[in-house]
């Protein structure tokens, strides 16, 4: 029930009224609003739990925003793992994927359509026209919904969901059309500058029409033959030499196939490429704790393929033969990698080097904005290393990553409770009172 809110939030959302003159700039309303958002992501307990996916996709995105009309706007992506064929996007340009909607793609190009697609809706402030006209009545009755669900009284969420609907569909279904047109046409910009095959949101139109997994998509992404023909013919003008699909897009693909289905998908293809077979025979043998043989495997593989998806794998897998220095050469090449950082710090932990995944973490999160699993990581090192405030501390860090800023404030206030550094807890303080002024700042706004 709760992904089916996430789903109507945005065809609600989706489905904006027209302003003359959209601002540019985040509001306070929008921060709210989006943070509102976050939490219910969160709470659906879909977000994967995969630091590697997770960092590729925010990488993929972040780029094609900064090629969007409007790079300046914020945003957030995130992977679910749902089987269905499925994106959306919320409340201050937070956008989420399904698995099903990775694993459906056929190019990394139809990936970067949809995710272009979605950031267009943000940037064209597609979400904020609804909101200036029925903001109050679309999170009162998301509330209700998320009360009705909770209840596991599916009558009642049934009742609440068509009276609402009724209510709202009128208003709304005149500019179905024109804004995903806009999103359209938006997003295929974004993927000529980026470099993608601009062909490749109108390739993944076209899958649409015969897929029954593709439903709830199409619920919230109207779809019609104009549309495709529309995509496919302004792609057709531009001409150029376009991006292959990375070796991160094929190997997260490839895993995810994995981990859902319980083996290698295409094994005994022939013409299945060299590189990422080796990957794929790696992976297997590290998942099923074979560590000797996934060597053998990584070692040939890095003879072909020197990509920061190569080098991750083979860092694990030395790391788990107890091979650290050899591993962290590995991570080393990549060190800007979120994922690189989180699985070094792992080996290190696994090996009882404590101190090494401490300051490793800490470096990297006071100089970048970190994943929830990174500080969620650094929690469990302190917790080894025995500084137990300063794992509350990073549990709450963790927290704001899910925007659950009341809980957050619970956490450093443990942290308060157990630590023997004044300055510390002096640190702490200011931290809490911030939140406290942000949610007093939300409450105002009600």
């Amino acid at each position: 029930m709760i992904k089916f809110l996430l789903i109507l939030l945005l065809s609600i959302q989706v489905n904006a009224l027209k302003i003359p003159n959209p601002t540019l700039s985040a509001s306070l309303q929008e921060q709210k609003r989006g943070n509102e958002f976050l939490q219910i992501i969160w709470d659906t307990g879909l977000i994967i739990a995969d630091i590697e996916a997770q960092v590729y996709l925010k990488t993929l995105g972040y780029e094609l925003a900064e090629y969007s009309e409007n790079p300046k706007k914020h945003f957030g992506f995130f992977l679910l793992d749902d089987s269905s064929i499925n994106a959306f996007a919320g409340a201050y340009g937070y956008i989420g994927v399904h698995t099903g909607m990775l694993l459906s793609s056929e190019s990394e190009a139809e990936l970067a359509g949809v995710l272009s697609h979605e950031i267009a809706h943000v940037t064209q402030n597609h979400l904020l026209r609804f909101d200036d006209k029925t903001s109050n009545q679309t999170y009162i009755m998301l509330a209700g919904m998320l009360a009705a669900a909770l209840t596991g009284n599916s009558n009642a969420s049934q009742a609440i969901v068509s009276s609402t609907l009724a209510a709202t569909a009128q208003q709304s279904i005149n500019f179905t059309r024109e804004h995903e047109w806009e999103a359209d046409r938006a997003g295929t910009n974004a993927l000529i500058k980026s470099g993608f095959d601009p062909e490749g949101l109108g390739h993944f139109f076209e899958k649409l029409k015969d897929s029954a997994n593709a439903q709830e998509f199409l619920r919230s992404h109207p779809l019609s033959i104009n549309r495709i023909a529309d995509s496919m013919q302004r792609a057709s003008r531009i001409d150029g030499v376009y991006r292959q699909d990375s070796f991160a897009y094929k190997t997260i693909k490839a895993r995810l196939y994995y981990l859902k289905n319980g083996r290698i998908k295409f094994e005994q293809d022939q013409n299945q490429e060299q590189d990422l077979a080796l990957y794929m025979q790696a992976y297997n043998a590290f998942e099923s704790q074979n560590y000797p043989v996934a060597e053998e495997f990584v070692a040939q593989l890095l003879v072909l393929n020197s990509s920061a998806s190569s080098y991750l794998l083979a860092g694990r897998i030395y790391a788990k033969l107890g091979k650290i220095e050899k591993a962290q050469q590995y991570f080393s090449k990549i060190s800007k990698n979120e994922a690189a950082i989180y699985y070094e710090a792992q080996a290190y932990l696994d090996n009882n080097q404590v101190q090494k995944a401490v300051s490793l973490l800490k470096r990297y999160l006071r100089r970048n904005q970190g994943d929830y699993l990174s500080h969620k990581l650094l929690s469990a090192v302190y917790v080894d290393a025995g500084s137990i405030d300063r794992a509350h501390i990073e549990n709450a860090k963790a927290l704001i990553r899910q925007g659950k800023l009341e809980s957050a404030i619970a956490q450093y206030q443990r942290a308060q409770a157990v630590t023997h550094s004044q300055d510390l807890f002096d640190i702490i303080s200011v931290n809490i009172e911030r939140l406290e002024d942000k949610i007093d700042l939300y409450k105002q706004l009600l």
